[in-house]
């Protein structure tokens, strides 16, 4: 279980930074900062309708890493072993000798 932890975390980790990549690639409707990072390359190279794919990559990356935030908490929930605080409390016990003597 450990090692699935960790790949779904490393899948993770790739899929944030994409999904990093691809929302500074695509063009803003204001300031055009999207050129800074490269939008008018993914335009050279994707054709016309780069808006329409890297939208659509966007919405699977997100997807993705919803998908993957979900499974690591599931496993996570999973592994924990103590279901509460108070299960951890040892229990103390008095010694028999002091029960008998409260009892008379």
């Amino acid at each position: 279980m450990e090692i699935l932890f960790t790949i779904l975390s490393i899948l993770l980790v790739i899929d944030a930074v994409l999904l990093i990549i691809i929302v500074l690639m695509q063009k803003t409707k204001g300031a055009e900062i999207g050129a800074i990072f490269g939008s008018g390359a993914a335009a050279a190279v994707l054709g016309a309708g780069a808006s329409n794919i890297l939208t659509k990559i966007t919405y699977w990356l997100g997807g993705i890493f919803l998908f993957l935030v979900f499974a690591l908490s599931y496993i996570h929930h999973k592994s924990v072993t103590s279901g509460s605080v108070v299960t951890d409390i040892p229990v103390q016990q008095a010694p028999v000798e002091k029960q008998q003597e409260q009892t008379k």
